[in-house]
């Protein structure tokens, strides 16, 4: 009798201390529940590599090509850090489509028409919809199409790139860091990451925001002149998708300190096959190589 008495006592003050927290502490409460806006948590990770017998030789830096389970198929110093040059639009992309709608608009300021090499040549004073814009970032690589978006989705450029950083980290990127929206080389602090963390983006955009790939995917496209912009003429830098069947995208990148950058995704008979490639001399051919030895192996 004594020890029952005794064990609904210890339930009570048990039930009484989790009330309370409940009642004092926010951190019990799910921001998902509170309604808030929050940034998405990776929940995947590559696994170990196994085999690499008969793998190609490539002069890239850094090489990772998974399937999208996972499973890695060949990997050359994965968590290197480089510098990726355009591929840090892949994570300007993935901010605006967390903020923004495909149809929300954009005015061109005077400072992102000034963004050079790879431009949309852009005019001050233009509304575009950000789904134009992205048809800059993914077929000619528009840095002014990408300030524009790191400007105009919360109102502060600054706040734009903080967003990019904190996203990398709740994604797992430990070895990622982003100095802009463009990937333009810096005086001081460029951008770098690796090989295994651009795996962890890319298929996080992908996987919730599979619309980018009917963008990626285009090989040209004419955006005709309204009311708000004149008429762009545009053709896809990714030669792939008219060289390797099955490409479905995705991101070219070049700066003299970063080289020749790679992000390629690739649909065959059932298999889908993510691949990263930082800083090679003739990354086409290295991305073909290494495409059909993952493939291979997916098969066997």
């Amino acid at each position: 009798m004594v020890l029952s008495i005794a064990f609904l006592v210890v339930l009570s003050l048990i039930g009484f201390f989790l009330l309370s927290l409940g009642k004092g502490s926010s951190e019990l409460i799910s921001p998902l529940l509170s309604g808030e806006k929050v940034l998405g948590i990776n929940q995947w990770l590559p696994e170990v590599l196994g085999s690499q017998i008969n793998a190609p030789k490539i002069t890239a830096k850094a090489g990772l090509f998974i399937d999208t389970t996972g499973k890695v198929l060949y990997s050359k110093n994965q968590k290197e850090k480089l510098p990726i040059a355009s591929l840090v639009k892949v994570m300007t992309v993935l901010i605006a489509l967390e903020h923004k709608g495909m149809d929300d608009k954009y005015v061109v300021s005077q400072r992102a028409t000034e963004m050079e090499p790879d431009e949309m040549i852009l005019l001050p004073e233009e509304t575009l919809s950000l789904k134009e814009l992205l048809y800059g970032v993914f077929l000619v690589s528009a840095n002014d199409a990408a300030e524009v978006i790191a400007e105009g989705t919360i109102g502060s450029r600054d706040e734009f790139i903080k967003l990019m950083n904190d996203k990398a980290k709740q994604l797992g990127m430990e070895n990622t860091y982003f100095a802009n929206p463009t990937g333009l080389d810096e005086d001081v602090n460029n951008s770098y990451s690796t090989a295994y963390d651009l795996a962890i983006l890319t298929r996080y955009l992908v996987r919730n925001y599979p619309e980018v790939l009917d963008i990626s995917k285009t090989e040209h496209i004419i955006l005709p002149k309204t009311e708000t912009h004149q008429d762009y003429d545009m053709y896809s830098g990714i030669n792939l998708l008219t060289t390797y069947p099955g490409v479905v995208g995705f991101k070219t990148g070049y700066t003299p300190e970063a080289g020749y950058t790679l992000i390629t995704l690739a649909r065959i008979n059932g298999y889908e096959v993510i691949g990263i490639i930082l800083d090679s001399e003739y990354r086409r051919d290295e991305a073909k190589k290494l495409l059909d030895y993952s493939f291979n192996k997916l098969k066997n």
